[in-house]
């Protein structure tokens, strides 16, 4: 359960009372406390979290029904914005900057890249060893070489011939396709990030209650 930072103030005020009650003489322990516009990383992770789990709650969904696959889509774009939004209606006292936004965005970003990757890898395992049922997605990815070695047939020149021989070795693909995947979790990384400080930046210039 989180304490709220009002409440966290009042019981070390108890705390302190209570040893200088029990021992007058002694000098008064200082107590440590943060600012009280300081982030509350905790706050902050387990909300991360919360929007991670989110998203993996609808990619289960959308395996068995996947229309919902667009309304998973619609989560990734908006939950950096969301997840600021939740987390300075829990942390009133944060002063919320760019920066922030952009560090709450990033991380909002891993935790939904953790949930689906690993969802989804777990998926195509099981329909590729257990189910056998990955005809549809061998096609697609033959159809991608097949385009790729028509557009280098139609390049003429000295390395025509060695593009040709590197793409048909299974380990090249394999590389290829996984450094596309890499690239394109990249950008969703700094796009969360990206978004994320818009919105900092957006509640920084808005007038505090």
């Amino acid at each position: 359960m989180q304490l709220s930072e009002e409440l966290r103030d009042q019981i070390d005020q108890q705390i302190s009372a209570q040893q200088s009650a029990a021992n007058p003489s002694a000098e008064p322990i200082p107590q440590p406390t943060a600012p009280s516009n300081a982030i509350i990383w905790r706050g902050a992770i387990q909300t991360a979290g919360l929007a991670g789990a989110a998203a993996g709650a609808l990619t289960l969904i959308s395996f068995a029904l996947p229309p919902v696959s667009v309304l998973s889509f619609m989560w990734l774009i908006s939950a950096p914005i969301v997840v600021l939004g939740v987390y300075t209606s829990r942390f009133r006292k944060t002063l919320i900057t760019t920066g922030f936004g952009a560090r709450l965005g990033l991380l909002t970003g891993l935790a939904i890249l953790v949930a689906t990757t690993t969802l989804n890898t777990i998926a195509l395992v099981l329909e590729r060893f257990v189910f056998h049922s990955t005809a549809e997605i061998d096609s697609q990815i033959a159809n991608v070489f097949t385009q790729m070695h028509t557009s280098i047939t139609a390049q003429a020149g000295p390395a025509t011939k060695a593009a040709l021989d590197m793409i048909t070795i299974p380990e090249f693909r394999a590389g290829l396709l996984l450094t596309s995947i890499s690239i394109g979790l990249a950008f969703y990384l700094a796009f969360s990030a990206t978004a994320g400080a818009f919105a900092g930046y957006l509640r920084s210039r808005a007038p505090r209650a």
